[in-house]
């Protein structure tokens, strides 16, 4: 990866990955695509929101970037932004109920999650979808417990979201829960 960093995002369309933002000095709005077939990263339209502990997820082949902050007690961001491959452009969505970073997305065939996060001193349980039929967020049952810094994958219909910190800060737990749509 050409630029150096942490705390970003990736997803994947086609045969290309998108890593998005992250940290080295700073927080980056850096947007680099890896082709899987050629075997070589290239560089993209950056991200319009420079952000790190951000989430992404492909959706109905486009990529979606969702919260994130500049910094642990700095800003954290509600926004929504959306890229699409076939035109390098990048279009703003529908923002996230509550701004945070360290959150984690799932995207299924007709809306996407987003799960917990941080703001300075607080731990979020929410968990919110995105309805693509009326474009916007709703309030759904929150996970069981807080927490960020956690990830998100479908399997089998279950959105599974393993870990995570329940205090602010860096912090580790062996929880593991499930979301059924």
């Amino acid at each position: 990866m050409p630029t150096p960093r942490g705390g970003l995002a990736a997803a994947g369309v086609g045969n290309r990955i998108h890593a998005l933002g992250g940290t080295s000095d700073g927080v980056t709005n850096a947007h680099e695509i890896y082709d899987a077939v050629a075997n070589r990263w290239s560089s993209a339209n950056p991200l319009p929101t420079a952000r790190d502990h951000l989430a992404a997820v492909a959706f109905r082949g486009q990529i979606w970037v969702l919260g994130g902050r500049e910094s642990f007690i700095g800003t954290q961001f509600a926004n929504v932004e959306v890229y699409d491959p076939a035109t390098d452009s990048w279009r703003v969505a529908p923002p996230l109920p509550s701004a945070r970073g360290g959150l984690a997305a799932a995207a299924l065939p007709d809306r996407i999650l987003v799960f917990g996060g941080e703001a300075p001193l607080r731990i979020f349980s929410a968990t919110e979808m995105y309805e693509a039929v009326t474009n916007r967020w709703i309030s759904k049952t929150p996970m069981p417990t807080p927490r960020h810094g956690i990830g998100a994958a479908v399997v089998d219909g279950r959105i599974i979201i393993p870990g995570g910190g329940r205090q602010p800060g860096l912090a580790a737990t062996h929880v593991n829960e499930a979301y059924v749509p």
